[in-house]
C-alpha cells in the first residue's frame, strides 16, 4: 500500500448526461454532486477509487422539464422555509409523486449502460449538488443502494432522485433557509466486494489525532453505528499508533452472488483485530495527505479486498469524535451519523 500520489488536474469534460469519475473534480460539484467531485478528486490524485460514472443534475434537471413538473418543484422548495410541518410534508410528498411519475428518460438508461464496465454488480448512490459541505451535511437524507444488477439499475436512480424530496431533506433544507432549486446526481460504480471496511477522522476534537474505525465485511455497518468497530488512534504530528479499542464485532455485512447477507462473526476472529499496526499507520498517512489537499480535516470512507485498498468517499468533517481523555459516562451504539 504506497502512500505516496501526485496530483494532475486534466480539462474538466463538457457537460453531459453522464460523465465518468475520472473525468471531474472539485470543479464540478454542480454538475455531479459533493459525492461525485470528491470521488473524482480523489481518482485524481492517484488514489485507489472504484471505476464508475455519474449521472449528472442536469440529466435530472432535464428529466423534470421534459415531465412538466420542474418548476413545481423550484417553486415548492422556494416557498418551504414558510411552510408550516402540515404544509411542508404535504409539499414533500407531491414533489416525491411528481418524480416518480417522471421517470428515468430512455435515452438517459441507454447512456448509462454505454458507461458501464463489466462489474455484474454496481454502488448507487445519490450525489446532490449541495451536500458535504463545510457547513451542510446531508448525510443519510438521500438514498443508496448496494449489489445493484443491470435490470435494476433505472429504477435505482429513479430512487435517488425521489430521495431528493424525502421529508428530512426537505425539512433540512427548509430549516437552512436553503431555496435554490435542488438538483442531484446519481454515482455508478463497480460494487466491492470488501471483507474489511470503515471510516477514518483525519482530526479528533483536539486536533493531535487521526482515528480509524475498522469492522469487518461492507461499510455500513459501521456508518449506521449497528456494531461496535475497532478504533484506532495515530498522533499526526508522529505517525506513530497510539490507541486500541477492539470492538465487539460479532456480526458482519458481506457481499454475496445473492445480495447482502448478515453473517455471524466467529468468536476468535470477533476478538481479533482488523487492521494491522502497519495498515493503520499507512492508511492514517493517507488520510494526511487527502487533509491536506483539500485543506480542512476530512470524514473518509475505506475499504478492503484483500489487501487492496480503496477509498470510497471523502467529505469535509462536521464533526469530530470525542477525546478519548475525558470522562465517560455513558456508552452506547449511534443511531446514524452526527
Amino acid at each position: 500500500m504506497s502512500t505516496d500520489f501526485e496530483i494532475s488536474t486534466p480539462a474538466s469534460a463538457s457537460p453531459a448526461a453522464v460523465r465518468r469519475i475520472d473525468d471531474v473534480g472539485l470543479d464540478d460539484v454542480a454538475s455531479v454532486g459533493g459525492k461525485g467531485a470528491n470521488l473524482g478528486e480523489l481518482t485524481r490524485c492517484g488514489l485507489p477509487v472504484p471505476a464508475g460514472f455519474v449521472i449528472t443534475a442536469e440529466s435530472f434537471l432535464a428529466a423534470m422539464d421534459a415531465a412538466g413538473c420542474r418548476a413545481e418543484l423550484a417553486d415548492g422548495t422556494a416557498a418551504a422555509p414558510t411552510m408550516d410541518d402540515a404544509t411542508l410534508a404535504g409539499f414533500a410528498e407531491r414533489a416525491r409523486s411528481l418524480v416518480r411519475a417522471s421517470g428515468v428518460p430512455t435515452e438517459l438508461v441507454t447512456a448509462m449502460r454505454s458507461a458501464q464496465t463489466d462489474a455484474e454488480r454496481v454502488a448507487v448512490r445519490s450525489s446532490a449538488t449541495a451536500e458535504d459541505s463545510s457547513d451542510t451535511s446531508f448525510a443519510g437524507m438521500h438514498a443508496s443502494f448496494t449489489n445493484v444488477t443491470d435490470e435494476q439499475l433505472a429504477d435505482r436512480v429513479l430512487d435517488c432522485w425521489v430521495s431528493l424530496y424525502g421529508d428530512r431533506a426537505v425539512a433540512y433544507r427548509a430549516e437552512r433557509e436553503l431555496t435554490d432549486e435542488p438538483a442531484i446526481a446519481v454515482v455508478v460504480q463497480d460494487m466491492l466486494a470488501s471483507d474489511r471496511s470503515g471510516v477514518m477522522f483525519t482530526a479528533d476534537d483536539s486536533g493531535d489525532s487521526s482515528v480509524i474505525e475498522a469492522a469487518f465485511g461492507l461499510g455500513e455497518f459501521v456508518v449506521a453505528g449497528t456494531i461496535e468497530p475497532d478504533s484506532y488512534h495515530v498522533d499526526r504530528s508522529t505517525g506513530r499508533l497510539t490507541e486500541i479499542h477492539l470492538g465487539d464485532k460479532s456480526s458482519a455485512l458481506m457481499s454475496t452472488e445473492a445480495g447482502e447477507e448478515i453473517t455471524a462473526v466467529d468468536a476468535a476472529r470477533a476478538a481479533s483485530q482488523v487492521l494491522t499496526p502497519v495498515e493503520i499507520v499507512q492508511l492514517s498517512k493517507l488520510g494526511t495527505a487527502i487533509e491536506e489537499h483539500y485543506g480542512r480535516p476530512q470524514d473518509i470512507e475505506w475499504a478492503f479486498v484483500d489487501d487492496d485498498l480503496y477509498f470510497v468517499q471523502s467529505r469535509p468533517i462536521t464533526f469530530r469524535p470525542s477525546r478519548s481523555d475525558r470522562h465517560v459516562l455513558l456508552r452506547g451504539l449511534g443511531v446514524g451519523r452526527g
